[in-house]
């Protein structure tokens, strides 16, 4: 019987800051597409172009990949686990997350959708994994939920009729994302493997259905500008690169740790909507980033609470 290498110090604390450096990374290439898909649904982009646009880069970029790991059993890791991914991970999460800007504003997606993954995914971590943390984790993850009702607590409070519904898909879509993270934590899946898997038959799925329930003129019709900044935002950046490095941040600190940087996506999206947007910050959305921040630090441990 073999038993794993035992991880020293150093090597802990090496990977952990690479976990760190991946988070940073996911949680600003996830703001901007946030920031990207609400401006998009404002000047006439839907929902399903936007999924549509996130699937052909990120499935284009990951087939020659899949091809060359095999595509009979998807790399090796089986249909039964792969539909399972794109269920949690593909088509699903990615229209409710942009269908919800149809609804509501960019404070509302923002918060909701990496509080929902946050929350949920903690709860799964310790009943279905038993990952176990300390009163860091427990105190850190109070001040990222206080830190993201500052920050959304007046858009979500407010708004029109119709509002609820949107609030509704944000929520839908971090539940699916937090589905994914525990299935990818249990199933020990390699990175590249797991995303070249949803992302192809995320594609597959959007060709056949796009053309059917939807207007290809119509998409064809919009500015091709537009058509650019979301596909490579939604495509490269947030589908590709970002679901890439949220994967390796799992593998580095741990499913209940890596839900830790959604966290600070809302802070970040606010900000990167200033220029797409105009919308600025008022004092208690910059109060609540601070203490989402500051959670963030405790939780990973790099404010140390005294003993």
């Amino acid at each position: 019987m073999t038993h794993a290498p035992i991880e020293s110090e150093a090597d802990a604390r090496r990977r952990v800051r690479l976990g760190i450096a991946f988070g940073i990374a996911m949680a600003v290439m996830a703001a901007s597409s946030f920031a990207v898909a609400r401006g998009g649904i404002l000047r006439g982009v839907q929902p399903e172009d936007i999924t549509l646009l996130r699937f052909c880069v990120a499935g284009l970029i990951f087939l020659p990949f899949l091809l060359k790991r095999g595509i009979a059993d998807l790399g090796g890791m089986g249909w039964k686990r792969g539909l399972a991914l794109v269920l949690t991970a593909g088509p699903f999460a990615a229209f409710f997350q942009a269908a919800g800007f149809l609804y509501a504003p960019l404070a509302h997606g923002a918060v909701l959708v990496p509080m929902s993954v946050t929350v949920f995914c903690s709860i799964f971590a310790v009943v279905l994994l038993k990952e176990r943390f300390g009163l860091a984790h427990a105190l850190g993850t109070l001040g990222i939920l206080a830190g993201l009702a500052m920050i959304g607590g007046e858009g979500l409070m407010s708004g029109g009729a119709g509002v609820w519904i949107g609030d509704l898909m944000f929520l839908a879509a971090g539940l699916l994302w937090a589905a994914y993270t525990i299935l990818f934590r249990y199933w020990r899946l390699d990175t590249l493997t797991a995303m070249a898997a949803v992302s192809v038959l995320s594609l597959a799925i959007m060709l056949i259905v796009y053309p059917v329930a939807y207007s290809l003129p119509r998409l064809l019709a919009l500015p091709w500008q537009e058509l650019v900044l979301q596909a490579g935002v939604q495509g490269l950046l947030s589908g590709t690169l970002a679901t890439i490095a949220y994967n390796r941040i799992v593998v580095l600190l741990g499913a209940g740790r890596a839900v830790l940087f959604p966290a600070i996506v809302p802070g970040l999206a606010i900000v990167f909507g200033i220029p797409i947007l105009g919308e600025y910050p008022n004092a208690l959305q910059l109060l609540g980033l601070a203490s989402a921040m500051l959670g963030l630090l405790v939780a990973l441990g790099i404010i140390r609470l005294p003993r």
